[in-house]
């Protein structure tokens, strides 16, 4: 099962300014993440099961919301540091 992909309104405001090769960098994560959004290779856990982490490029770092029974991943925050 592949899940959607969907932004915050809250990340959506975080991308204004994103470099390209940083935007590149979070689609191919958020791909890999849309297949398996619990693969403990490619996500963090956190305190919550359903909120978990991915690292993205050299210097990104993506939360996100595990929505199962709509089959959703809602990005919640996106930090670039780069």
């Amino acid at each position: 099962m592949t899940f959607r992909i969907d932004l915050s309104e809250r990340a959506l405001s975080q991308l204004g300014g994103f470099p390209s090769d940083a935007l590149s960098a979070l689609a191919l994560t958020m791909g890999d993440v849309s297949e398996n959004p619990y693969d403990p290779l490619i996500t963090m856990a956190t305190d919550d099961p359903q909120i978990r982490r991915a690292d993205f490029g050299d210097h990104g770092f993506v939360t996100f919301l595990i929505l199962d029974s709509v089959e959703v991943v809602r990005v919640v925050d996106i930090i670039w540091a780069g």
